[in-house]
């Protein structure tokens, strides 16, 4: 059972791109990791054979995905500031706000994943996709998809990992759902998924005379698709949900203006402990509310994520995290 004691993944903010800081690394609950050095392969043919006689290794860089319940600590916001870079704080001890924003200057982080007998280190590493869900009788979940430069030398296992936190992870109990400025949450949604993407460019990371990344990868268009599930077909708003009538009228539904649209708030026992990401203009697809059998009637809603241009907004979304830590991450 020994081996389970030295896998894990650690995170640290890099102050240069590629550089490993070597210290500071925050230390998630990860469920599991899919992170992995790759390269592609070059061949080269000719005329004169019938097959390829000479190879090349190509461009070389990591690649991966982590999946975990959400938890309000140091791993999950330096996560978010790989989508979210600024993070202004407020409040005071025990616990600060933390409120990250999509305007400031791109991060970069160095990853360590242990493997039993062994410690693989990324450098360069960037948040290209955060993908959120919250389910009746679940943990809410947090995946996040990286890219970077190429692995490093291997090194021994981590002998003192202190970055962890003994904070619990949010739930479904607690979490609650807001629409168009309502005060009051909805009773009405049974699942609720997101899925931020960055939609980075590797190719252009790279450069003549470098086999790796050389830069961040630049994200490119910033989309934010997702999927409400209701435990019945809203015909009656209780709490301004969306309506069918609403989503079936001849120019959909569409929540914008001052202020916030769409309120996901997660939580636990704890009061202390809540996150919440906050989107300031909503547009809703066509709804599925068929019917099969006798399985109970539910309204099924995808909508995406727009850039509100009002003075007092000018945004996608942002998030909000209630922390013990008072600096910003």
């Amino acid at each position: 059972m020994s081996g389970f004691s030295n896998r894990y993944v650690g995170i640290v903010k890099e102050a240069s791109y590629g550089t490993d800081p070597g210290t500071g690394y925050y230390f998630g609950e990860v469920d599991d990791e899919s992170i992995k050095h790759t390269y592609e392969v070059l061949q080269r043919t000719d005329m004169s054979r019938y097959g390829a006689a000479k190879s090349n290794t190509g461009k070389e860089f990591c690649e991966g995905d982590i999946n975990m319940a959400a938890i309000n600590d140091g791993f999950t916001a330096t996560v978010l500031t790989g989508l979210f870079p600024t993070d202004t704080v407020t409040g005071s001890s025990p616990t600060y706000t933390h409120t990250f924003t999509e305007a400031g200057t791109d991060r970069s982080f160095t990853l360590k994943v242990g493997r039993e007998e062994k410690e693989h280190t990324y450098t360069g590493v960037a948040v290209d996709s955060l993908s959120v869900s919250a389910n009746l009788n679940e943990y809410a979940m947090v995946s996040a998809s990286f890219m970077g430069k190429a692995e490093s030398a291997l090194a021994s296992v981590g002998s003192s990992l202190t970055g962890f936190s003994s904070n619990d992870p949010l739930y479904f109990a607690d979490a609650k759902i807001f629409f168009n400025g309502n005060g009051t949450a909805s009773n009405l949604v049974k699942s609720i998924s997101f899925d931020i993407n960055m939609n980075r460019d590797g190719d252009n990371a790279c450069g003549l005379g470098d086999a790796t990344y050389v830069r961040i990868p630049p994200f490119q268009r910033r989309e934010i698709t997702g999927t409400i599930e209701f435990n019945k077909i809203v015909h009656t708003a209780v709490a301004s949900e969306p309506t069918y009538t609403q989503l079936t009228s001849a120019d959909g539904l569409e929540l914008g203006g001052s202020g916030i649209e769409l309120k996901v708030q997660l939580g636990n026992e704890s009061v202390a402990d809540i996150l919440t990401f906050n989107f300031y203009k909503i547009r809703f697809e066509a709804p599925d509310a068929n019917v099969s059998g006798r399985d109970t009637q539910t309204m099924t809603v995808p909508f995406v994520a727009l850039f509100d241009t009002h003075t007092d907004d000018g945004k996608m979304m942002d998030v909000v995290m209630k922390s013990e830590a008072g600096s910003a991450f």
